[in-house]
C-alpha cells in the first residue's frame, strides 16, 4: 500500500493570522518603549537646561543683588542660553514639549517689592512630564500651579513636599492632559 500525500505549497489562513498578530506585538511593543524614552529623553532635556537657566540667571544678576528687569527677553538676550531653548533667533524660549510663544515665562517675584526671587513658568507642559520634571527638581524650588500669563506674587502658598508638588501638576481647569507651571527660585 503506498500513501500520496501531495505537499502544501504555502501557509494556512491561521498561519498568516499568527504572524500578523506577532509582528502587531511587536510594533506596539516599540512604539510603547519608543514613546517612553522619548518622554524620559525631555524631561532630562528639561531638567538639564531649566538648571542651566537658573544658575545663568543668579550669575547674571548677582551683582545686582535682586532680579529687578528679569524677564524672557533680557535672558533670551544673554549669549549663554542652551541653543535647544531658543526659538529660532527670536527673543522667545521654548521648552521640548511647546516652541509656542511665552511657552517659557522669567520674572521676578515682587514680595514685598524686593524682586529677590525669581520664577520660571512652562505653559502646555504634559501632565505626566510636570510630576517627572517636579520630582526630579523639587530642592531647588517651590512649585505653584498658575495660568498662562500669570506670575505668582510671593512664596506663600508653594507647596512644600513632593506630594503636594506632584498633586499641582494634576492638569488645568479644562481637564485636559496640560498643565502650567511655575518654579519659584527663593534666594538662599
Amino acid at each position: 500500500m503506498q500513501l500520496n500525500f501531495k505537499r502544501q505549497a504555502g501557509a494556512t489562513l491561521i498561519e498568516i493570522i499568527m504572524v500578523v498578530a506577532l509582528m502587531a506585538i511587536i510594533t506596539i511593543g516599540a512604539l510603547t518603549y519608543y514613546n517612553s524614552a522619548s518622554q524620559s529623553s525631555k524631561v532630562q532635556e528639561t531638567v538639564t537646561t531649566l538648571t542651566a537657566l537658573t544658575s545663568m540667571i543668579r550669575n547674571q544678576f548677582a551683582s545686582q543683588g535682586n532680579y529687578t528687569g528679569l524677564d524672557e527677553v533680557v535672558v533670551a538676550a544673554f549669549g549663554n542660553v542652551p541653543k535647544t531653548m531658543r526659538v529660532d533667533d527670536t527673543t522667545e524660549l521654548k521648552h521640548p514639549w511647546s516652541s509656542a510663544a511665552n511657552a517659557i515665562k522669567i520674572g521676578p517675584m515682587n514680595g514685598a517689592g524686593t524682586n529677590t526671587d525669581f520664577y520660571v513658568q512652562l505653559a502646555d507642559l504634559p501632565t505626566r512630564a510636570c510630576t517627572d520634571i517636579v520630582t526630579k527638581t523639587f530642592k531647588s524650588f517651590g512649585v505653584l500651579k498658575g495660568t498662562a500669563g500669570t506670575a505668582p506674587a510671593s512664596a506663600a502658598g508653594a507647596y512644600t513636599t513632593i506630594a503636594t508638588a506632584v498633586a499641582g501638576c494634576g492638569g488645568n481647569v479644562s481637564g485636559a492632559d496640560t498643565t502650567v507651571v511655575t518654579m519659584n527660585f527663593y534666594s538662599k
